[in-house]
């Protein structure tokens, strides 16, 4: 396989993601940081960007200059990451609401018109993000916004499995939490965020355990505390 955009570290992060939710990849497997350049058709500087990248979302350990393997990949990894941008999520949605802004509202209303009737995974993953972009646009800082950019990896990924599998599912989610926003009400916006995302997260860890990527089914999480801290953050 040859990448396109040779020097893109961010397609050798794509193409290693790929192979983790195929299940070519398993925890604690070593990654040949020589062995996929030449795969890829790449020097060396782009791999180990993404594995950086990887790195950053707790699915790669880097042992040594030269040596890299798949961390813990299971149930709880896909939940911590989801539990993370929940909450982030969580706020955005909080002050968009409080915020009010009528231009914000009729966008976000279009983009659910069109999700409404979208039945196309491809199409509704773009319309999803793009209602996502708004959000966060109008209700995160610079910091906030950079924070929500390093959740580019494993949480999309893992939330197009939720789409291929459950589209219904994800419309309602995305409906109520536009229902919260346009009633301008911060709770229900945060409320609604927190659970579109742990509907996702479900989702997808259910359809990895499907697709026997994920062979072992752990019990129990911790989205309570999630959203005892997403309350308290807005006290």
């Amino acid at each position: 396989m040859k990448l396109e955009r040779a020097n893109t570290s961010e397609a050798v992060a794509a193409y290693v993601l790929g192979r983790l939710f195929s299940g070519e990849l398993r925890s604690g497997q070593r990654l040949d940081l020589d062995a996929i350049a030449e795969e890829l058709g790449v020097s060396r500087v782009p791999v180990r960007e993404g594995l950086i990248q990887l790195e950053r979302d707790g699915l790669v350990e880097r042992a040594h200059y030269k040596r890299a393997f798949v961390s813990d990949f299971d149930d709880a990894t896909v939940r911590e990451a989801f539990e993370l941008y929940g909450m982030l999520s969580a706020l955005t949605n909080r002050r968009v609401a409080r915020r009010r802004d009528p231009a914000v509202l009729e966008a976000l209303g279009k983009l659910d018109e069109s999700l409404a009737g979208c039945d196309d995974p491809d199409e509704f993953e773009a319309l999803a993000r793009e209602f996502r972009r708004v959000v966060n646009v109008a209700g995160a800082g610079n910091h906030l916004r950079a924070l929500l950019r390093t959740f580019s990896g494993l949480v999309p990924v893992a939330a197009r499995f939720a789409i291929d599998d459950s589209l219904s599912d994800e419309r309602a989610a995305l409906h109520a939490e536009y229902i919260a926003l346009r009633d301008r009400s911060p709770a229900a916006a945060g409320a609604a965020a927190l659970a579109h995302i742990r509907l996702t997260a479900d989702n997808a860890i259910a359809a990895l355990h499907r697709r026997g990527i994920f062979p072992v089914v752990t019990q129990g999480d911790d989205w309570d505390d999630v959203a005892d801290v997403v309350d308290e953050s807005d006290a």
